[in-house]
This record gives C-alpha cells, sequence and structure tokens, in this order.
C-alpha cells in the first residue's frame, strides 16, 4: 500500500496515536475513555496496516480487524443515540467522529490485500494491489458480457473511490477545526488561570505536567489520527 519510508511513519503516527490514547485513559471517564480506548485499537490497526512487514499479515486476517472496528462503529452510533435520548436530538453529533473514523477504518481494512489474496473491496482494476494484470489479461475473449461487467466493476471502483476522497477530505477539515479549537480553549483558560492566579496565588500546582493534560493528549491524538487516515486513504485510491 505505502512506500518503504512512508509506511514507517506511518507506523510512528498510528503507534504515537495509541500511546497517547493510553494516556488519555487514564486521565479522563465515560464516554471519554471508551472514545479514547477505541482511537487505541485504531491506531494500533493503522500501525500494523501500514508496516511493511506486517501489511500482509493484516490483509490476510482483515475480517477480523473489520469486525472489531465495527464493533467499536456500533458502540459510537449507541452512544450517540444515548446522548440523544437524554440531551436532545442537538446532542447526537457525540460520537459522530468516532462512527466516521471506525467506518473508514472498516473500508481501509477490506481494501487491503492478504498472503496470497485479493481485496474484498478493489478500489481500481489495474491498482497497485496486484490483482489488475490477470483480469486484464483474460479480457480478450470475454465479449460483450465481459465488457459490460468490467465497465460497472469500472464504475464501482471509481465510487469507492470517491468515497475515500471524501472521508481524507474529512479528516483534513476535522484536524482544522480541532487545532482551531484546541487554540480558543486554551486562550480562555489562561485568561481564567491568570484570574486566579491573582486571587488565590497560594493555590497548589496541578498534578499534571500541562503536556500530559487531557486536551492537550486529545487533540495530538486527533492530529495523529487525521494525517495518518488521510494519508492512507489517498495513498490506497492512487
Amino acid at each position: 500500500m505505502t512506500g518503504h519510508v512512508l509506511g514507517w511513519v506511518l507506523v510512528v503516527l498510528g503507534a504515537g496515536v495509541a500511546a497517547g490514547n493510553l494516556v488519555r485513559m487514564a486521565l479522563v471517564r465515560g464516554w471519554a475513555r471508551f472514545e479514547a480506548g477505541a482511537e487505541v485499537v485504531m491506531g494500533a490497526g493503522m500501525a500494523v496496516m501500514a508496516a511493511p512487514p506486517t501489511a500482509a499479515f493484516y490483509g490476510t486476517y482483515g475480517v477480523w480487524w473489520a469486525a472489531a472496528f465495527g464493533l467499536l462503529c456500533l458502540g459510537g452510533v449507541a452512544l450517540s443515540v444515548r446522548h440523544a435520548t437524554r440531551q436532545g436530538l442537538r446532542q447526537l453529533h457525540h460520537g459522530a467522529h468516532l462512527v466516521i473514523g471506525s467506518a473508514a477504518m472498516v473500508l481501509m481494512t477490506l481494501a487491503m490485500p492478504g498472503s496470497g489474496s485479493e481485496p474484498m473491496l478493489a478500489l481500481a482494476g489495474s491498482s497497485g494491489h496486484g490483482h489488475g494484470h490477470g483480469a486484464m489479461a483474460g479480457m480478450g475473449g470475454m465479449g460483450a458480457h465481459g465488457g459490460a461487467q468490467a465497465t460497472a466493476v469500472s464504475g464501482s471502483a471509481e465510487a469507492w473511490r470517491a468515497t475515500f476522497w471524501v472521508l481524507a477530505a474529512y479528516f483534513l477539515v476535522h484536524m482544522a477545526l480541532v487545532v482551531r479549537a484546541r487554540r480558543r480553549d486554551g486562550a480562555a483558560g489562561a485568561s481564567a488561570v491568570e484570574g486566579e492566579a491573582r486571587t488565590a496565588r497560594h493555590r497548589r500546582a496541578p498534578r499534571h505536567p500541562t503536556v500530559l493534560s487531557a486536551p492537550n493528549v486529545r487533540l495530538a491524538g486527533h492530529v495523529g489520527m487525521g494525517g495518518s487516515m488521510a494519508t492512507m486513504l489517498l495513498m490506497m485510491t492512487a
């Protein structure tokens, strides 16, 4: 799926996402802990998917990976419905990012070839997965039926490719939005801390360093996850 160097870069990003969200799990509770745990699984999955030595192994057992990500997707849907039921439809967006991320992982998993097996989701008849040349060689004597079938396959591949492009764009936009939101919250928090410092200079220092605060770890995880997801989705459509 990726070149050797880019593959290892994505491995580092995926492992960093998983490690950061393990830290986040220790700092948060409730829904946020479930979200962090889900991103641990997704980060680990991306690392195994992108590593050159384990990419084919990942594809061989892709059904199990897809099932795990599918369960995470269902968990996000259930929690979104729970928020909407308790707090109104405006809260339905809770869990939407997890649902989209898990669904993207399912699609990428289905597009991964395994050892001696074709990917379940072929993005193009002559893609770099290595399964297009044999199909092209056998098309000479297929006749009109074969030509129509090839056209249908090509149309389906283009539809999936467009879906991957849309998902990649979503993750890039989401990265920009979470960075902007964190900068805004950070500025507001700094003003509040400065105000408190004027009235309570004797207050003890925070237990955790600022860099390990839950919002900072969440930001780092979302940026790493978004960058990795967008890169892998675009690589799969190349």
